[in-house]
């Protein structure tokens, strides 16, 4: 059963009636993905929930989800269980786990409020389900269940790049693959993939539509009669694949094709932006170093491919029982030594399984449901952590209580490391991102707008984008906020809020934080960057070029010399509950000062900013700060609109330490003229000293 379901496209089929559910419930979330839940009797508000996920599905046709080999184990033993569709085709990372918030909010809906989930999946499930534990926005998760998971995702899919582009080397001019549009022509066009190509291991299904494949390799024909040079072709490229089975050399092949250019030219994903690099890989085999073609890719794509692609290890106390395959030739055991680089020995039993014949999760059903009974043990007893051995044991037993076995847990396998089977890529030329990155940005063809970041310890950041509406939209101004992580030379910043003030039909007002899309910062170096903006409908997504304006006291491109201790950060005042101050102190005498609120009168947002002159620690008096208005978000802003306004005249102390006064009046059609505000410290930026 285990092996059935855990094929990698085979596992949205429908299920049968449930015997231990008492009620089941199907439908659609907002995205459009569809759903599937069952809940035993007596489960109440508070109680487990097995959040199911499935495989990489490449059927364009979306239909209700299975719910997994565990389906009435989980259900008898009074979990409820879940699973979605998703929303995307494929490799679906880029709204999987955002789908699962949703399958997870429509399950408190509809029966409750889940007190922990145990995610559960194989293949890319595997990976969701890591990803999950390591999200914000899901109930507490203590354990998970990863079979073969693809944990290192984005490395897949460069060695699928690799074998699209080394096929260009072995096949030249006996079986040359069609070319797509340009400049990425060598992913195919979208109108060229078909639709009903639901499994990509199926050679019934593909091998009518990889015709150059056949002609340069034979691989449809029988081994005696395909042709000298077939057979060296065909040789050639397994070893380039790392594969000895055929049908995994071809579901390989299906993916460096197929899944490839879907990845990059659906809209949804990539959208046309190349995220793979092949310049500077060294090659192992000395013909392919020689011939392969050499491409760059987008930086920001490339770090969109990552964050959605890998699973980083930030799981909190979750234990992970991660089971895999020893000859799988599609998500190689390698993973797994992705997986204990990343994960804390005490948190993670990984085993692998030892085959005699290759298999992308073969597992049999009753080393399946040892693992997951080893899990559910774990969960309950800390100083249960299963091995090999002990999984060996549960799993022989259960073969003799009926489980179809065989039982092939074997700790003494080794696991390859991954750049064994796929070359490394370069590392990037420009510099990580640290606490001289901490400032104001923004695109000289767009003045009027731009982004504060403040670079926080942990790796941590927060960013505030002001802008202003688009058509349709009320207000004059908006701004986006986001708390998110810095990695390697760019920031991530994935679960962008818009704050704003709501007012109900009794005219009593609440704050309001509306999920918005996701920003994407890139640097160059420490004064020039890109910002990458997906909202919502009616905001869209684009690019622009960032450049630095501000700077921290100390904190410049360059500085190396101490930083004084300084009011620099973010703060708050309890009384305008979601308004707040960033300070720069930008040297001795100026701070750069920006304000925001979620509310006015007219139902919009408000921001302004301004130069300060003084000293702040000692209190200044009587400052003007101005706010812009005239022109409206993405391709429909224009500088030449932007008005610049005064608009408040401030008395601020703050200091190095976490309180401050502020006093203001401003015009009527913002809140708070006249108050005098206690100020709380929310942040420090990275570098910035306490006193």
């Amino acid at each position: 059963m285990f092996q059935r379901l855990l094929r990698l496209c085979c596992l949205l089929l429908l299920a049968a009636p449930l015997a231990h559910a008492q009620q089941e419930y199907t439908g659609t979330t907002p995205s459009g993905a569809r759903y599937r839940i069952a809940v035993p009797a007596g489960w109440q508000a508070g109680g487990p929930l097995v959040l199911y996920l499935h495989g990489f599905d490449f059927d364009a046709r979306p239909s209700t989800p299975g719910l997994g080999p565990l389906r009435e184990i989980a259900l008898a033993e009074g979990y409820a269980i879940a699973a979605s569709s998703y929303s995307q085709r494929g490799w679906a990372v880029f709204r999987a786990i955002e789908d699962n918030r949703e399958l997870v909010e429509t399950f408190r809906t509809r029966v409750g409020a889940p007190g922990t989930l145990i995610p559960f999946g194989g293949s890319l499930g595997g990976l969701l389900a890591l990803k999950i534990a390591e999200a914000d926005g899901f109930p507490p998760v203590p354990g998970v269940l990863a079979l073969c998971p693809a944990a290192a995702g984005s490395r897949l899919w460069d060695h699928a790049i690799d074998l699209r582009l080394a096929y260009e080397v072995v096949c030249a001019g006996a079986g040359d693959l069609p070319d797509g549009s340009a400049p990425l022509d060598w992913a195919y066009d979208l109108a060229d993939i078909p639709d009903r190509v639901v499994d990509l291991a199926d050679q019934i299904e593909l091998l009518p539509t990889l015709l150059p494949l056949n002609q340069c390799t034979g691989i449809s024909l029988p081994p005696s009669l395909r042709s000298e040079d077939k057979r060296r072709r065909l040789a050639w490229l397994m070893q380039v694949a790392g594969t000895t089975d055929e049908d995994f050399f071809l579901t390989n092949m299906a993916y460096a094709t197929y899944a490839l250019s879907e990845l990059v030219r659906a809209a949804d994903k990539l959208g046309g932006r190349n995220p793979f690099t092949t310049a500077g890989v060294a090659y192992a085999d000395p013909r392919i170093d020689a011939g392969i073609r050499r491409i760059g890719g987008d930086a920001i794509a490339a770090r969109q491919m990552r964050w959605h692609s890998d699973f980083r290890g930030e799981i909190g106390a979750a234990r992970i029982v991660s089971l895999h395959t020893s000859r799988d030739e599609l998500v190689t055991p390698a993973n797994q030594g992705e997986l204990r680089a990343r994960v804390p020995p005490a948190q993670l039993a990984s085993v692998m399984v030892a085959e005699s014949a290759p298999s992308h999760c073969g597992f049999s059903d009753a080393e399946g449901r040892a693992g997951w009974e080893a899990l559910r043990e774990w969960i309950a007893d800390a100083d249960r952590q299963p091995d090999a051995v002990s999984l060996q044991a549960r799993c022989e037993a259960m073969q003799v209580d009926g489980e179809a076995g065989p039982c092939r847990f074997d700790g003494t396998l080794p696991v390859p490391r991954m750049d064994e089977r796929v070359p490394p890529r370069p590392p990037g030329a420009a510099p990580a991102v640290d606490g001289h990155w901490t400032g104001q940005w923004y695109d000289p063809s767009r003045s009027g707008e731009g982004v504060l970041l403040e670079v926080l310890p942990g790796q941590r950041a927060l960013a505030t984008f002001f802008t202003y509406p688009p058509a349709g939209v009320p207000g004059k101004q908006a701004w986006l906020s986001a708390l998110g992580r810095v990695v390697d030379s760019g920031v991530v910043l994935d679960r962008v809020v818009r704050p704003r003030m709501v007012r109900d039909a009794d005219g009593s007002e609440r704050f309001e934080q509306t999920a918005w899309g996701s920003l994407w910062l890139e640097f160059a170096d420490c004064s020039t960057g890109r910002l990458r903006w997906e909202g919502p409908p009616g905001w869209g997504e684009g690019e622009s070029s960032l450049t630095r304006l501000t700077a921290l006291e100390g904190l410049g491109c360059g500085a190396a010399g101490a930083v004084p201790v300084q009011a620099s950060g973010s703060w708050y005042a309890p009384q305008v509950y979601g308004s707040g101050f960033a300070l720069e102190r930008l040297d001795g005498v100026r701070t750069a000062i920006s304000w925001f609120t979620p509310g006015t009168p007219e139902g919009g947002q408000a921001w302004m900013g301004g130069i300060l002159e003084g000293d702040l620690a000692a209190g200044i008096d009587a400052q003007w700060l101005y706010r812009t208005e005239g022109t409206r978000f993405g391709q429909a802003f224009n500088a030449a609109d932007v008005r610049r306004i005064p608009a408040m005249q401030l008395d601020l102390r703050a200091g190095c330490g976490t309180t401050g006064m502020a006093a203001y009046v401003s015009e009527p059609a913002l809140p708070g003229s006249g108050l005098v505000l206690e100020l709380q410290r929310i942040t420090r930026p990275l570098g910035v000293p306490d006193c």
